[in-house]
């Protein structure tokens, strides 16, 4: 019988060395596998070409013996000790490289090392991750010979962008004073007293710019730098009664005694009127500056302010018109009446807010609202609203407060606790005047268009007839200078088709982004109307969201 062995050689690899002997039995390649799987040399690259080699050979070797005769020595290297294999791949964004590793079959295995070597020589310069290195070579060594480990060791690193450039307020303004008011040694507030604190003197610093960052730059893994976009810049606004400092051109001071009034990028200060109360003993009040009120504005008293209106107390069934912010220390109170099932337009109001900036209160209640935000601590019912940009119903941290029926026009959204009335008072809310404003821009560029049209028929059907013409009557100025004509109200009617394409797409947004957003309830015979679609609650829903979706009005739940 042929004796098969595995013998180690001068490679360190594994002959199979053969000793024919001629007899009825064979050799096959399946044995010569079995004999591989009983070594100790399992972890070896098998040479499966010379295993057939090696069994070719023997049969050409046993072809011409006798039975018995023993035939020459055939060896051949069937088992190689093969050293682990790594390829890198680096990502096309060069954000990422990784490591394939192919493990070893009886040779070395792959330290972190030399991981980090193949790395570089394939381009890999930066990122590198000292932990994954050693993880991966740990891994790859831990694994069956053969096996294929993937994994990633070195890693870009974005751009930090910078910030950009901020005004920050160094004073309180009369909203920040009454919004925060000083704690007594009790641990109580006197939400009446508003002190001196919010005046200010001649070159007292107001604001200072904070300028932009230019951020910090990144890299890919192949050391590519990676560029930050730096921050937006601002410029410092100087208002009335302000200046920019003699020295330093980011600090802004005031010139005059006055109150303190936040503007975009900057502030004013105002002359300052000061009053204990509004009411019949001190009468109407029209001032060009701010006005501070430490107490109440009465029943029917009328308060006109260019600046802001400071309120320590309640506003009582009155007018006030701000050119600023008006903040209100306790609530506004106008007198009780029906509102639901009547017309919006003829309800009248006995109190009255109008403000160019915020108004904010602790709780309001038939009254008659014109602002750009509206901000209300508590409660705010029936009342007659419209607002810009949002009606926020709760504290600072969260709408958390009542929104109980009302006729509200707003630009933004509107955010409270609960919105509707346990009895199903009417709550109407509408997106409407931004909307009617695009509709407005919309029906002028199709007055544009329809004109451009009619033009360009009218220059095509002239350009086509002097084309018939014979060409000894053809006058090719007056040709020229009609298709000429005619290619500019072409170029017209494009563009303002376009831009009514853009125009849509922007309704398209704003419609998609508004909302009226309850923390914890949405009553009955809530109605949200945007555009020409509107949906009225039928039912209590929990935390909702109502929302414009895919022509129509949806309710969505508030997931926390």
């Amino acid at each position: 019988m042929t004796k098969a062995t595995l013998v180690p050689n001068k490679k360190n690899n594994i002959d199979l060395v053969l000793q024919p002997i001629k007899d009825q039995t064979s050799l096959t390649e399946v044995s010569i596998h079995e004999l591989i799987d009983a070594s100790e040399y399992t972890s070896l690259y098998v040479d499966n070409g010379n295993i057939k080699n090696a069994i070719a050979e023997l049969n050409s070797v046993l072809k011409p013996l006798q039975q018995g005769q023993p035939g020459r020595e055939i060896s051949y290297q069937v088992l190689e000790r093969r050293d682990a294999k790594i390829s890198i791949e680096i990502d096309k964004d060069e954000m990422t490289a990784s490591a394939e590793i192919s493990t070893a079959l009886g040779g070395k295995h792959l330290s972190a090392k030399a991981i980090l070597a193949a790395a570089q020589q394939a381009g890999v310069t930066k990122g590198f991750s000292k932990e994954e290195l050693v993880k991966l070579a740990q891994h790859a060594a831990q694994e069956p010979p053969g096996s294929i480990v993937k994994g990633s060791i070195a890693y870009g690193k974005d751009p930090t962008d910078g910030k950009d450039a901020k005004i920050k307020h160094l004073v309180q303004s009369a909203q920040d004073r009454i919004l925060r008011p000083k704690e007594r040694e009790d641990g109580s507030v006197d939400m009446r007293d508003l002190g001196d604190i919010i005046c200010v003197k001649v070159g007292d610093p107001l604001a200072r710019k904070i300028p932009l960052t230019d951020g910090i730059k990144g890299f890919s893994v192949t050391g590519t730098p990676l560029e930050p976009k730096p921050g937006d810049d601002c410029t410092l606004q100087a208002g009335e009664g302000t200046t920019i400092s003699p020295k330093n051109e980011d600090v802004l001071v005031s010139t005059r005694v006055g109150l303190p009034r936040i503007i975009d990028n900057g502030m004013e200060v105002d002359e300052v009127y000061k009053i204990k109360n509004v009411d019949v003993s001190t009468g109407h009040i029209d001032f060009e500056g701010s006005v501070i009120i430490d107490g109440d504005v009465c029943e029917g008293m009328q308060v006109t302010a260019r600046g802001d209106i400071t309120v320590g107390g309640f506003v009582e069934s009155s007018y006030l018109s701000s050119g600023g912010d008006i903040t209100i220390g306790s609530g506004i109170i106008g007198k009780k009446q029906e509102v639901d099932d009547v017309k919006v337009t003829d309800i009248i109001m006995s109190a009255n807010l109008k403000a160019k900036g915020t108004i904010f209160a602790k709780y309001c209640q038939y009254a008659d609202i014109v602002c750009n935000n509206f901000r209300i601590e508590n409660q705010l019912m029936h009342t007659i609203i419209e607002v810009e940009e949002r009606v926020w119903v709760g504290t600072d941290e969260k709408a958390n407060g009542k929104l109980i029926a009302g006729h509200i026009t707003v630009g933004q959204s509107i955010h409270a606790g609960t919105v509707g009335a346990t009895a199903g008072s009417a709550t109407i809310i509408t997106f409407a005047k931004k909307l009617d404003h695009f509709n407005d821009q919309i029906a002028a560029l199709d007055a544009k268009i329809e004109t451009e049209s009619k033009q360009v028929d009218e220059l095509k059907e002239a350009s086509n007839k002097l084309r018939k013409l014979p060409k000894d009557k053809v006058n090719p100025d007056m040709l020229n200078k009609v298709v000429s004509t005619y290619k500019h109200h072409a170029e017209q009617m494009g563009k303002y088709i376009s831009d009514k394409e853009i125009l849509e797409e922007e309704i398209n947004q704003y419609m998609g982004g508004v909302c009226v957003e309850a923390t914890e309830r949405i009553y009955q015979n809530v109605q949200m109307t945007v555009g020409d679609f509107n949906e009225r609650t039928k039912r209590e829903y929990g935390p909702s969201k109502m929302r414009y979706k895919e022509r129509k009005i949806v309710i969505d739940p508030i997931v926390t």
